[in-house]
């Protein structure tokens, strides 16, 4: 549908007079898609004369006298100083709306391809909010701002990095963005701008056209807190005083903290992913509050971690020490189930070729005796536990998890349940 009412507009303006831009034209535009922008080319830039508004006007009367409208809905043409939009409606329901803004040519990129003054609150707003804002403007007598913009840049870039990645880098940003877009819609305070992010996974593409999917998202997800703790890092194309991860800096420190926190829940939940576990969760915004003594997970550790890497040929187990009047043995030959007060050492049963091992012990969280102990534990050691050999000291449902580390990565792992009476 988008498609064929942007070739409409293409039809009605001729098609070199139009450009078509944001997240649509770079492929990282995800649904619903609500608002497009339109750049209406008027001719090349003059610093006295650049009123758009006798162009515009004669824009708004070719739509009524001559559009022809490819879908089944209503359309609604509202004229402002500095944009035309058009509405396209089920009764009372706003379908889509376009945004067609003046912009008029200035120099070229390093592709040889035009940039351009636009408006400067293209950049700002979008839909109903810059309509109303327009509207504002002209009932005040207001001045409109013109800046530098390089469209066709940003939308050259993302072409190469998506070609030469295959498709990966737009996947890999529609994730983000839907990330972005849920915790936006579980706390409205909470808005990461969408541009900005798609700025971050291009560097990673620009670096390394080979990388996949998970490596990117998962290197945002990881560098997450460095990237909001740190405006000011992505310049701006055309403007070299100005970043467009400015708006940082307006973050509180709650809001970071939130930020982190709800990142901290989806890479717990994608370090913990199974086959039968639904990708959809990964959405589901939740906050992991963390205390310097709480569970630590490997993106800690800056450990790469990819899911579905239960492997058969690493397998752990606890060897049950002995103890005068009680059997010794393995814990998988007794289901699991131990008495308190007995010692048991874990070993790496199956091994496989790795660098090294890394442990983590987790007391069960419902057992009223950890609770009273406050001693969850969730420490991760390295090539033994903790405490080598552990003690059944609470009961509980606890578990054991091991992790074959090799360049870095996490390879393979195994839990073995600790069921204690």
């Amino acid at each position: 549908m988008i498609s064929s009412i942007y070739g409409s507009f293409q039809d009605l303006l001729v098609a070199n007079n139009c450009l078509q831009i944001g997240s649509y034209p770079r492929f990282t535009s995800i649904t619903p898609v609500h608002d497009l922008d339109v750049l209406y080319i008027l001719g090349s830039w003059d610093e006295n004369a650049h009123d758009p508004s006798v162009a515009l006007r004669a824009l708004s009367s070719k739509i009524s006298q001559d559009y022809k409208n490819p879908t089944e809905y209503k359309i609604n043409v509202s004229l402002q100083t500095h944009s035309a939009t058009v509405t396209f409606q089920h009764f009372s329901e706003e379908i889509l709306s376009i945004d067609i803004v003046p912009a008029y040519i200035t120099s070229k990129n390093e592709f040889n391809e035009d940039k351009y003054k636009v408006p400067e609150l293209l950049k700002k707003r979008h839909g109903k909010a810059r309509v109303d804002y327009y509207q504002k403007l002209a009932s005040e007598r207001g001045q409109m701002g013109w800046i530098d913009s390089d469209p066709r840049g940003y939308i050259k870039v993302a072409s190469n990095v998506d070609h030469v990645s295959n498709g990966e880098f737009r996947k890999s940003v529609k994730i983000v963005k839907f990330w972005k877009n849920k915790l936006k819609e579980i706390d409205e305070p909470l808005k990461l701008k969408s541009f900005h992010l798609e700025q971050v996974v291009t560097r990673y593409f620009q670096e390394n056209g080979s990388i996949q999917v998970f490596d990117a998202v998962y290197r945002f997800f990881t560098e997450l807190p460095d990237i909001i703790s740190q405006p000011n890092q992505i310049q701006d194309r055309t403007n070299s005083d100005k970043f467009i991860d400015d708006y940082l800096v307006d973050l509180t420190d709650k809001e970071k903290k939130q930020i982190i926190q709800a990142r901290d829940a989806f890479l717990a939940k994608l370090e913990n992913l199974s086959a039968s576990t639904p990708i959809s969760s990964l959405f589901d915004i939740e906050f992991l509050e963390r205390s310097s003594g709480s569970e630590r997970y490997l993106f800690d550790a800056d450990f790469k971690v990819p899911v579905f890497i239960e492997d058969s040929t690493f397998r752990i187990d606890g060897f049950i020490q002995p103890k005068q009047g009680f059997r010794d043995g393995w814990l998988s030959a007794v289901s699991h189930q131990i008495a308190k007060g007995r010692q048991v050492k874990f070993q790496i049963r199956n091994d496989i070729v790795k660098d090294y091992s890394l442990w983590k012990v987790q007391n069960d969280k419902n057992s009223d005796e950890v609770k009273a102990a406050s001693c969850t534990r969730g420490e991760i050691t390295m090539n033994r536990t903790m405490k080598d050999p552990e003690s059944t000291a609470y009961k509980g449902r606890h578990y054991v998890e091991c992790y074959a580390i090799k360049n870095n990565t996490c390879i393979a792992r195994s839990k073995i349940d600790v069921v204690i009476s």
